[in-house]
């Protein structure tokens, strides 16, 4: 029975060797394609999962809003964490705040050597009871117990002491604190929100802030983290947040203020709000790219069904007399199911071959760590066997259903089967195949456009030819303008100034008090912190007033800029009212002597609202705030400047390494997401549109042979090549055409209402994309129709009915 089952399944494939083909490859295609996404998918949605409490882990958030001005900040006041569990002992069960000094870099030597390490953060003795690690050394329950202690990862061992034992090995943090290594656990995995290579007691800071840690509720440079209690639900301890508000926060902040919680697996993609750890995915373009993986199945499936369908008549003979000497339909259906199944099983195994080829550079692509392997563990052998049955039974079900159903007397007595009721149904599959490939290639376009259009948008300020160094914690931010006066000696060097975060990509917010507010009605408005020449430096346009001027001494302390946007919030008339405006900030009394142009502060997810820039004028702050020199070059000779920096740095700083980056390139990472984003739905696109063009090449190649004799004839009675072509175009031409309709509408809402409308700023309606998204598809189904009757259409009538 299986013997025969495998002959007739082999003959079968051989007789129609180019159809088997298409389909093979096809379904490889579609298969290796959704694998791939589904590994994507599958490793974004494993985002902190491996911890074993993961979900009674939640981040502790805030948004400030003072009438539409403030933040929803990811972090929080030192005070929060530990008063959230003296308050609320039954429904918090530990605490741990996370803390990196407001600093994406720290300087770590160990016997000369000297690194700026980008996973540095301090946390509370209580971190590893709440992210339990894997230990290869020390004691994770007394491991921050002790001020001065660190944890380090298995690979950060091997940098700094290589075979060395690192236990009780001393690091220097900053230069100044002294750091002893005890624990070593294993790297942390690539799925989480919260990388680390470097863990160390936050009780080290007490000696930073004078013997202990802040006691403000206004400045909240801590993630918070809380392990809720057995059985309770966020949403419980959220209920009482309203009144912990009220009870520990200034009274003037209390009506502006929302505490609410973050399940810790939600981060990762649901999370995109202020001071991130770091930045986070996007839980829609999981989405994109899941609809699109099952695209590829669906139009590989549609492939198979196509072309059985429209094959049938070659098999009819064999459907009889199968029929005459006993064969059931239900034997027939399971022939013909198990046919489906076997090539679909050929196709899996080459799909797998093709991945284990394909995975490392798709790794590359997506900046993943997927292994081979993943798809090897019994879980995920049950999803291939899983889909490999749906996708061997969906492909070859109602062909099955269909061929089945021929009768024997019809078939052996040499009339035709009847197609209409197959052929009707593989124009509706024609027709979804095509719309499908059509609505991609729109929605991958105006992906692209909208990420074009975000990094060439106008950013109110000139991102071109600026050197960013970091400075934070060194003598060149302690000596600041000797710095800038040696460097500026440089003729390729334009300007200098100095900032607390990078413009265009992040900013912090400050307390102020403006002349027509109440008394104590303090506003935390989005602000930078800047040296003198920041206008100059990146180009910002002045409407009104001065800028900070050297010459006028009592400016770090006096004077304030403010953008347009801050004017028209507090109501003044013109900009012109605002100069002059008494404000009050923690510095003291001080007056706005300028109003600039609105520029954009952060990425286009958020729109640019009222801005504050704001100088420091005692010595601690202005170190404490200066993070980072903004150098602007003429770009003629970048390379020699960079090296001239270099040079000039090592001249003030001897302890810690020259660090720069290009803020042109650094603001080009902002979109990075929906910039890869775009290059995974523009190939997964051409490959859908690939597939769809095989099965279209299939079933005109399938069409151009079932009328053979018939061109045959017209070429008889006159028929020119071209009229050839036409009667085999016309009938799929309007099948097309009918998807482009379809694909049109749909394929704008699904783009509008899943990417656009978190940005700021879209890109322009462009009604050619959607003209010339169609005319390509038509183009491409032409060019293949158009060759296969062509080739027909050359065959020598006299060969086609001389038997006739």
């Amino acid at each position: 029975m299986l013997a025969n089952f495998f002959t007739i399944l082999f003959r079968s494939f051989i007789k129609r060797k180019v159809y088997t083909i298409i389909n093979l490859l096809g379904l490889a295609i579609g298969i290796t394609s959704f694998v791939l996404i589904m590994l994507y998918v599958y490793d974004e949605l494993s985002y902190d999962k491996h911890y074993k409490k993961a979900d009674q882990i939640a981040r502790v958030c805030m948004i400030y809003d003072f009438g539409g001005v403030g933040e929803n900040s990811a972090s929080m006041p030192f005070p929060v964490a530990f008063t959230l569990k003296s308050e609320y002992p039954d429904m918090v069960e530990e605490v741990v705040r996370v803390f990196n000094f407001q600093s994406d870099r720290s300087l770590i030597e160990y016997e000369g050597q000297k690194f700026n390490e980008s996973r540095f953060y301090f946390a509370d003795s209580t971190f590893f009871k709440i992210f339990e690690q894997e230990f290869v050394s020390g004691d994770p329950a007394t491991a921050l117990n002790e001020p001065n202690s660190v944890v380090i990862t298995e690979s950060t061992a091997r940098k700094y002491f290589r075979s060395e034992d690192p236990m009780g090995k001393v690091f220097k943090f900053e230069a100044f604190l002294p750091l002893k290594v005890t624990g070593v656990i294993k790297d942390i995995p690539h799925q989480t929100h919260f990388r680390f290579d470097f863990i160390a007691s936050l009780s080290s800071m007490k000696q930073v802030f004078r013997g202990k840690l802040p006691e403000t509720w206004v400045w909240n440079p801590c993630w918070t983290y809380v392990l809720l209690a057995d059985g309770v639900k966020p949403a419980q301890l959220e209920a009482n947040f309203h009144a912990f508000i009220k009870n520990f926060y200034y009274d003037a902040e209390q009506e502006s203020i929302v505490m609410y919680l973050q399940k810790l697996a939600d981060i990762h993609l649901h999370s995109r709000i202020d001071y991130e750890i770091r930045p986070n995915s996007n839980h829609t373009y999981i989405v994109i790219l899941s609809v699109i993986a099952v695209f590829l199945l669906l139009i590989a499936s549609i492939n198979f069904m196509n072309l059985a369908t429209a094959t049938a008549g070659s098999r009819a003979r064999e459907i009889g007399i199968r029929k005459v000497v006993g064969a059931d339909r239900l034997k027939l259906i399971s022939q013909f199911i198990g046919e489906s199944l076997v090539l679909t099983l050929i196709a899996f195994i080459i799909s797998l071959l093709l991945i284990e080829i394909i995975l490392p550079g798709f790794n590359d692509l997506t900046d993943k760590q997927m292994r081979f392997d993943y798809l090897l563990n019994p879980v995920s052998l049950l999803y291939l066997a899983g889909l490999w049955l749906i996708l061997g039974i969906l492909s070859g079900a109602y062909p099955a259903i269909y061929l089945s159903s021929f009768k024997p007397i019809t078939i052996l007595r040499g009339s035709p089967v009847n197609a209409a009721r197959s052929g009707l149904a593989r124009k509706i599959l024609v027709v979804f195949q095509f719309t499908i490939s059509i609505g991609l290639i729109i929605s991958t376009i105006m992906i692209f456009r909208q990420v074009n259009y975000l990094r060439q948008a106008r950013l109110g300020f000139d991102p071109d030819h600026i050197v960013m160094m970091r400075i934070n914690q060194t003598k060149v931010s302690r000596d600041f303008d000797t710095f800038r006066n040696e460097i500026m000696k440089n003729t390729d060097i334009v300007n200098v100034t100095a900032l607390d975060d990078i413009i265009g990509e992040s900013h912090n917010t400050h307390e102020f008090w403006f002349e027509g507010m109440k008394d104590k009605e303090w506003r935390f408005f989005p602000a930078l912190v800047v040296r003198y020449d920041f206008i100059e430096t990146f180009g910002i346009e002045l409407v009104a007033g001065r800028d900070y001027n050297r010459e006028n001494k009592t400016d770090p302390e006096n004077a304030l800029l403010v953008n347009e946007a801050l004017v028209k919030h507090m109501g003044w008339s013109s900009n012109e009212e605002a100069l002059g405006k008494k404000f009050r900030s923690l510095s003291g009394d001080e007056n706005i002597v300028g109003v600039f142009r609105d520029f954009q502060p952060t990425s286009f997810r958020e729109s640019a609202g009222p801005f504050i820039l704001n100088m420091k004028e005692r010595p601690g702050e202005i170190n404490f705030f200066m993070k980072y020199a903004a150098i602007r070059t003429t770009g003629h000779n970048d390379k020699e400047v960079i090296s001239y920096l270099e040079t000039k740095w090592g001249e003030f700083e001897k302890d810690k390494p020259f660090d720069y980056f290009l803020l042109k390139d650094e603001l080009k990472r902002l979109y990075a997401d929906e910039k890869n984003l775009g290059d995974l739905a523009m190939g997964f696109t051409l490959l859908i549109l690939f597939v769809a063009a095989m099965g279209l090449f299939g079933l005109a190649s399938f069409m151009a042979e079932k009328r053979t004799k018939e061109i045959g004839i017209r070429k008889v009675m006159g028929a020119s090549v071209l009229n050839i072509l036409l009667l085999l175009q016309k009938e799929f031409t309007w099948l097309i055409l009918i998807a482009m309709v379809i694909a049109w509408p749909v394929s704008y809402f699904m783009v509008d209402s899943l990417f656009l409308q978190q940005f700021a700023i879209r890109v322009p309606f462009n009604v050619w994309i959607f003209i010339l998204s169609g005319l390509f598809a038509l183009a491409i189904s032409m060019l293949i129709i158009s060759y296969r009757a062509l080739k027909a259409s050359m065959i020598n009538p006299v060969e086609t009915l001389k038997y006739e």
